[in-house]
């Protein structure tokens, strides 16, 4: 037995020269609303349903459903094709609340990682390999970011190409502008511990937990990008969390444990205050309007009233 995502899942195992080829026909719109039918879905308007699938795309659909069976493929009673659609409309909404705080959140890392490191350390400090402690790894890294650099059609870079002679070398306020969030994360984690921690104290949070936080922000932010399942969805990697109460009960696994480290992360950020109000307000409107309010905060294992969450002045709420 295999855990997928929180679901229990019976996986048939065979050996390698057994395994079949795949010969499923595709399904017109139409059979695949029967199919679903067939497995206990009930269905009330055809049409509309044949349009839904149309536009989003049958397995990308099958993907909801999985909470509303009791097996694979077998339908709890009751079960709606409106229930399925309405949790495929939470998961949107809440992919594109996320992304927008992951924005504002990316932006001020990229801005406060580089302000700390070449206040202390120069302009090309991520081009010295003495500030790393994995040397094949930052070697890599560089090499990466030089290609991405060559390939850019920003004016910036172009400008600084027939500038200087040191090109693809770019200090690092320009290089950060042309990194991928995933590179950002993996020039963080490699900095040697003491450069991180000078980051790590301006921030606010320790070094390591910024470490694990990042790397699991931009899991989800290419989660967010590919329009994929996000709400019930395992973070690849457990999270890192404090040890003060504080973070008592948090899932560090699951999507509600991002929810609290974005909202903690946004109260370090001073002019993002108005923002972090209204966000926080957004996704408490988004929960408490869906039809299975319950049931996807259990799957996100995420409360409002847990105290990361809830704003100490305004607990009546």
């Amino acid at each position: 037995m295999r855990i997928l995502d929180g679901f229990f899942l019976l996986w048939g195992y065979q050996d390698e020269n057994s395994l079949m080829k795949y010969n499923k026909p595709p399904l017109s719109y139409a059979n695949q609303v029967k199919t679903l039918q067939s497995r206990g879905l009930i269905v009330s308007d055809e049409i509309k349903a044949e349009q839904f699938l149309a536009k989003v795309n049958y397995y990308r659909f099958s993907a909801y459903c999985l909470p509303f069976e009791n097996e694979r493929h077998k339908f709890k009673d009751n079960t709606t094709f409106t229930d399925v659609e309405s949790l495929y409309k939470f998961d949107r909404q809440l992919r594109q609340l996320i992304d927008n705080a992951l924005e504002i959140i990316e932006i001020y890392l990229r801005a406060k990682i580089t302000y700390v490191l070449t206040s202390s350390h120069g302009p090309f400090v991520h081009e010295d390999s003495k500030n790393f402690f994995n040397l094949d790894f930052h070697s890599q890294w560089l090499e990466r970011v030089h290609e991405e650099t060559t390939r850019s059609k920003e004016t910036f870079v172009i400008h600084y190409r027939s500038k200087y002679d040191d090109f693809p070398k770019l200090p690092l306020w320009m290089a950060v502008e042309v990194m991928s969030f995933g590179a950002l994360s993996k020039l963080f984690s490699n900095l040697k511990r003491d450069v991180q921690a000078e980051i790590g104290k301006a921030l606010g949070f320790h070094h390591s937990l910024l470490v694990s936080w990042i790397h699991s922000m931009n899991f989800v932010r290419n989660v967010c990008a590919h329009h994929t399942r996000l709400w019930n969805r395992e973070i690849a990697i457990s999270m890192k969390l404090p040890k003060s109460g504080d973070w008592k009960g948090v899932v560090p696994k699951r999507i509600g444990s991002i929810l609290y480290i974005v909202n903690s992360l946004l109260k370090t950020i001073p002019s993002a205050e108005a923002f972090r109000q209204s966000w926080q307000k957004d996704i408490e409107k988004l929960l408490k309007g869906s039809t299975h309010s319950s049931f996807i905060l259990r799957g996100m294992a995420f409360s409002t009233d847990h105290i990361l969450w809830r704003d100490k002045n305004n607990e009546k709420r």
